[in-house]
Parts: C-alpha cells; structure tokens; sequence
C-alpha cells in the first residue's frame, strides 16, 4: 500500500500573477555588449499587469480592424516597418514606471529619448518585463 502525502490543501485565490506583476521588478540595463551592467536600474511591470494587457488589447483591436477593412478593399495590410519600430520602443516605455541611479527625474519623455539612443535596451525591458519569475514573491 502507498503511503499518501498530507499536505494541507492550497488556497487557490492565493495565487495573484496579475497583482505580482503590478509591484514591479528592479532590472539593471547592460551595455550594449549584453553583459555590462550600466548601473542605471529601472522599475518595470510585468507582461500581465492591466496596464500592458489593455495596450495590447487596443494594438490587437487596431490589427484586427485594420486587416478586416484591408480585405474589404481586396489588399492585404500594409507593414510599416518605422511604425513597428516606435510600437516596441512605446511598449518598453509601457512597461517602466521609474528609475534608480539616474541624476534627471524619471519622466516617459526622456525615458523615450533613451531609448532611441540606446534601442538595446529596449529589449532588456520587454524580455525582463515578459519573465513571470520575476516577478513571483518569494515566500
């Protein structure tokens, strides 16, 4: 006969990825080598945070209404590629809600003008940002 494993039952409303991704998570932005820290450390939301689920709702709303009127037309969607561009750099300035280390204080504006100086960056922000782990408290 097995022996069975007691364990006191989960609460299952205890588990909140939603709300975990609201509290932020402090990344350290690297050089553009990958590797080396700059010491510039931003505050970033998680993927599932309300925040950048409604910006991708609306991005998604637009993709789908611009295709069907495409159809429409008989034509297929026409892909800028400059626009997709500045919709990844708007969905990384999306994602940070602060800064550490920084002698000017945090605002969107320049945090955009950053991000055009330093676009790998932009990646860092999404990928961290896109990282659930990141974003689990620690028991």
């Amino acid at each position: 006969m097995e022996k069975q494993n007691k364990t006191a039952p989960l609460d299952i409303t205890a588990f909140d990825a939603v709300a975990e991704s609201e509290e932020g998570y402090d990344l350290e932005l690297k050089h553009a080598d990958g590797s080396t820290g700059t010491g510039v450390i931003v505050t970033i939301i998680g993927k599932h945070s309300d925040v950048v689920v409604a910006a991708q709702r609306v991005r998604l709303n637009k993709l789908v209404r611009d295709e069907q009127m495409a159809k429409r037309r008989g034509k297929d969607v026409e892909i800028d590629v400059e626009k997709l561009a500045d919709q990844a750099r708007d969905d990384a300035i999306l994602r940070v809600t602060g800064w550490k280390n920084v002698k000017q204080e945090f605002s969107k504006e320049l945090l955009k003008a950053a991000l055009v100086r330093n676009p790998h960056w932009i990646d860092q922000i999404v990928s961290a940002s896109d990282d659930a782990g990141n974003f689990i408290k620690s028991s």
